[in-house]
């Protein structure tokens, strides 16, 4: 679905590419530790369009809110989550955090924030009143990749899953392992089971180095989670190589998923 320039906008921004750890987010940002948050919240890679529009003077930033999700709506799209004023949080949280434009950080009371689905395309729209007065309106259409959307088929129990790259640097880079370290830390009741998945190796040489690899992500995010705060004692992990196999679809091997399964 093309979604139309807002009258007589001026367009700040366009994004047409490629993106990975794209957030979409479906509940109300928050600070925990230190770390910006969202109950719920998913990084995926896909495809993502981005319009920011300058809306021009006498409009409000609820009229531009109104005029996207408004057609949205129309057309059938699913609502996911929506919030305004200061049910959204902060909005330094969306400018800095979520969206990496300082120009959409503005008045808390003056903004508003809308996520849609329709067809595995994500549809948000953030609209925020400046200090100085300016309207700000961002659209955004995103695409996930298909595996991202196999993956999130396959998610039950509350668990949860993420692609690893070999590392400890692609460890930190994770948005996903931040947001669990956080909750972990918000909430001390809370362990957890991490499996590190692969796909089917070849041969019995890949498998050896395989299982070295999937032992060396294992110590990095012991580590990594250590750093947090977090207690080994309060993890386990499991290794378990071939499984998942329809949602480890990748062209690119070896493909390693962590698992993260909260316990009581």
């Amino acid at each position: 679905m093309e979604l139309p320039a807002y009258p007589n906008a001026r367009t700040e921004l366009s994004v047409n590419e490629s993106r990975q750890n794209h957030p979409i987010i479906t509940h109300r940002m928050k600070r925990v530790n230190g770390v910006v948050t969202s109950d719920g919240a998913k990084w995926l890679d896909g495809h993502l369009i981005r319009h920011l529009y300058f809306l021009p003077p006498g409009h409000s930033s609820n009229q531009g809110y109104e005029f996207y999700v408004s057609l949205l709506r129309a057309e059938g799209v699913e609502t996911l989550f929506e919030c305004r004023s200061f049910s959204c949080g902060a909005s330094n949280f969306w400018a800095n955090d979520i969206f990496d434009i300082s120009t959409l950080y503005g008045q808390d009371k003056e903004q508003a924030f809308y996520i849609g689905k329709k067809q595995n395309i994500f549809y948000a729209v953030y609209a925020v009143r400046r200090g100085n007065g300016r309207i700000y309106t961002l659209v955004d259409v995103f695409k996930p990749h298909d595996y991202e959307m196999e993956s999130a088929a396959v998610q039950s129990s509350g668990s949860s899953f993420l692609r690893l790259a070999s590392g400890k640097s692609e460890i930190e880079k994770s948005s996903d392992l931040t947001s669990f370290s956080a909750n972990m830390n918000s909430d001390s009741s809370m362990n957890a089971l991490l499996i590190i998945h692969s796909t089917v190796p070849d041969t019995l040489a890949e498998l050896d180095t395989w299982q070295i690899k999937m032992q060396a992500l294992q110590d990095s995010i012991v580590q990594y989670l250590k750093e947090q705060g977090i207690s080994e004692s309060r993890l386990r992990f499991n290794i378990s190589i071939g499984t998942h196999e329809n949602v480890l679809n990748s062209n690119v091997k070896p493909s390693f998923w962590l698992e993260i399964v909260p316990l009581n």
